[in-house]
């Protein structure tokens, strides 16, 4: 999805979903960063100091999710909405994902570019 007030991330081991993680695992990683806090069971936004971010844990087959107040115990994706307005650093919100992935043996990816481009992989 293209927007130009938002990036949308996801971190995930590869285009087909084929790795599961452990849901404990993976909040476990990214609430070593510091950089998030848990507002509930699979959903996080930014801690103080870290610019506007939601983030959410999901298990999908193709990238559809819904969201359930029950918690699951695997994970597959990690869908991410960003800041893109103007004087935000997209480098650290870059850095930070890649931090996570990277933890995970997994990939980070835009979903799409300002050139249209899909499932753009960051390095």
């Amino acid at each position: 999805m293209w927007s130009d007030i938002y990036n949308y991330y996801n971190i995930q081991s590869d285009l087909s979903f084929s790795q599961k993680e452990s849901t404990k695992t993976v909040v476990d990683i990214i609430l070593q960063t510091k950089y998030f806090k848990q507002n509930g069971n699979q959903n996080f936004s930014n801690a103080d100091g870290f610019p506007w971010v939601d983030l959410v844990l999901v298990e999908t087959k193709d990238g559809n999710f819904a969201l359930k107040e029950k918690e699951i115990p695997f994970i597959n994706l990690i869908a991410i909405v960003c800041s893109k307005r103007e004087g935000v650093d997209q480098t650290l919100y870059i850095k930070t994902f890649l931090e996570i992935a990277k933890a995970l043996n997994w990939k980070l990816y835009l979903e799409e570019d300002d050139e249209g481009n899909e499932n753009v992989e960051i390095f």
